[in-house]
């Protein structure tokens, strides 16, 4: 009994340092590419122009980690990997999102300038959408929603449980907004169907719900 027990302590042990090495690596590699695409503009003055308070910006980020999500979950040319809502201050453009602590200093959801966002982002891999609606206020209620839990400190969902509010990885908590708090998009209640939702990036661009106001990829496809 003694010896399968420390077996299985040396096992977790392994699984642990294995995990944390791989995002130990991931992070330098991040950094690697950061580096080297420090002096190429991600967004246009043009395109910049055309971002609104509310928003949803995407981008294709760096690392072995968003590597794996630009293939498994994204089912066309576009590879986004991560998502993030955009909210102004004194004429400053900033992001709100939500990141593991395994990637970044802060756990779950944190404020932004765009610039430093733009940062961790593939040049030409970004798209921007937004909302359909007919309330011209909605950008303005989505982006309260967000500080709502950004001032809460709300965590990341390591887990994925993407029916537990009390925490949130990136696309869940724009979902969370859209569908449980403004109740201004209907998106799929059959258990297999809304996980595979939850667990993709392609809704995000899927203009059944948005309008394509920014699309990288397009004019790199031209």
């Amino acid at each position: 009994m003694k010896k399968i027990l420390f077996y299985l302590v040396m096992l977790f042990l392994l699984a642990f340092i294995s995990y944390k090495a791989f995002f130990y690596f991931d992070r330098k590699s991040e950094q690697t590419e950061i580096i080297k695409n420090r002096k190429i503009t991600r967004l246009s003055a043009r395109e910049i122009a055309q971002i609104q308070e509310g928003d949803f910006i995407l981008r294709r980020g760096f690392g072995f980690f968003s590597d794996y999500i630009s293939k498994e979950l994204n089912d066309s040319l576009i590879d986004v990997t991560h998502a993030g809502i955009i909210t102004k201050r004194n004429d400053s453009i900033f992001v709100i999102h939500s990141l593991s602590s395994d990637v970044t200093e802060i756990d779950g959801l944190q404020i932004q300038p765009l610039k430093d966002f733009l940062k961790y982002s593939y040049p030409q891999k970004i798209i921007v959408t937004r909302l359909k609606s007919n309330d011209s206020l909605i950008g303005n209620k989505i982006t309260a929603l967000a500080k709502k839990y950004l001032e809460k400190h709300t965590p990341f969902d390591h887990k994925g449980n993407y029916e537990d509010d009390s925490e949130l990885f990136c696309t869940e908590m724009i979902w969370k907004i859209l569908e449980k708090d403004l109740k201004s998009v209907k998106i799929p209640t059959e258990l297999s169907t809304r996980k595979k939702f939850f667990y993709s990036m392609s809704p995000m661009y899927d203009t059944t719900y948005f309008d394509i106001k920014v699309n990288q990829y397009k004019i790199k496809n031209k």
